[in-house]
């Protein structure tokens, strides 16, 4: 396995964040009708301190316990989900440890067939229960991201992975090709670009530079005939095409993350209770916006708005070291690339999405699955090591 140029380490969801911004701020000036061509000061100090953070938490190894992390990891879960599901959020938890048990015992890597034929067989069922296609009846998308749905895309894309780094060219596409199709008939486009990215990154650090191109190239045209499909389908008018209504999106939630970062201000901390909630874009809308809606305001809004320099600072920090941690140790255990692969594209997506406070749980997940793994940790050649709880050696 070859890394060759790195293109794909975490710092490139460091560069997406900016390219993000700065992106959003030409977007105020292309879109003058909506928006004032504008930022504030508070938001370059935030993305100061962001990008700060993030170059300091890449020099540090952090490596935690596995019984740790997996206690962090069920405890996140019943916080974020009970105030929504009340005490069906236990059975969220006996998911995750069911997941954090395959993890553990390599079930993903040995079994991923028939895990990833389980998943389709799950997302399958959920449309015949549904009883109609999200992708024609946009109106009930809300209705089919349910938990069979997130139980059944989990399983295909960890299983995916897997697929395209064990199989033989070039039946390991298939995999990819066929989740592709699945989603699509649901029309979320952030799972197929999860999906798209995930065998990117795979595909790449294994050196398969040309199917990377390929199916680059196939699921950027798939993303795009769903955004139109999508702009089709919506009862909305709309006077913007496809493409710029993406661009508008982006101006949009960038517009969102300056207002957060103007009224927060530099403050040291803050606190708006939204690590009990399982969707955070209502709460934020309601104090930023004064209207009801489940908006985006980037992956780093969140913390900004719950808990501002402290909690955006510590999040960063986590962020950073819980990446570089399992991308330095997947240069020596093959068996880390897929879960790296699928970590680092959640991350890339959420740049956008803000998924907030479930996007947290990548952090536990991304030390357990090296504790896990139990891989050797050679590539940590510079800067400080702390280590919580023991360290095994092999």
């Amino acid at each position: 396995m070859k890394f060759k140029n790195e293109f794909f380490s975490p710092y490139i969801f460091l560069i997406g964040f900016i390219v993000f911004c700065i992106m959003g701020l030409m977007g105020k000036l292309y879109f003058k009708e909506y928006y004032l061509f504008e930022v504030s000061i508070y938001t370059i100090m935030y993305i100061l301190i962001i990008v700060t953070a993030f170059i300091v938490g890449s020099k540090y190894y952090l490596n935690i316990q596995k019984n740790i992390s997996m206690i962090t990891i069920v405890f996140l879960v019943f916080l974020f989900s009970f105030k929504r599901f009340g005490y069906f959020s236990i059975i969220l938890g006996i998911l995750s440890l069911l997941i954090l048990f395959f993890i553990d015992k390599n079930i993903f890597s040995e079994k991923y067939k028939g895990i990833y034929l389980l998943g389709l067989i799950i997302c399958i069922a959920n449309i015949f229960i549904i009883g109609k296609l999200p992708l024609i009846n946009p109106d009930i998308r809300e209705l089919a991201l349910n938990p069979l749905f997130v139980l059944g895309y989990s399983f295909i894309l960890i299983s995916n992975s897997f697929g395209l780094l064990k199989e033989k060219s070039p039946y390991n596409i298939g995999y990819p090709a066929i989740a592709l199709i699945l989603f699509f008939l649901y029309g979320f486009r952030t799972y197929i670009l999860i999906l798209i990215i995930s065998s990117i990154v795979t595909l790449y650090l294994t050196d398969d530079k040309q199917k990377t191109i390929y199916f680059g190239a196939i699921g950027l045209i798939v993303t795009i005939a769903v955004g139109y499909l999508t702009v089709f389908l919506l009862p909305q008018t709309w006077k913007l095409n496809p493409l710029e209504l993406l661009w508008y999106r982006f101006t949009f939630t960038f517009d969102v993350f300056n207002k957060i970062c103007n009224n927060v201000g530099f403050t040291i901390f803050d606190n708006h209770s939204l690590l009990t909630e399982t969707t955070t874009g209502y709460i934020i809308s309601e104090n930023i916006l004064n209207y009801s809606h489940n908006i985006t305001s980037t992956i780093f809004g969140p913390p900004i708005f719950n808990g501002a320099i402290v909690e955006v600072l510590i999040f960063t920090l986590l962020v950073s070291m819980s990446l570089f941690n399992l991308y330095r140790n997947s240069k020596n255990s093959l068996s880390l690339v897929p879960y790296y692969a699928l970590i680092i594209s959640i991350f890339l997506v959420s740049i956008e999405i803000s998924p907030y406070p479930l996007i947290i749980l990548l952090i536990p997940l991304s030390f357990y699955i090296v504790s896990s793994t139990q891989s050797k940790t050679n590539e940590v050649k510079k800067g400080n090591f702390f280590s919580i709880g023991r360290i095994k050696n092999n």
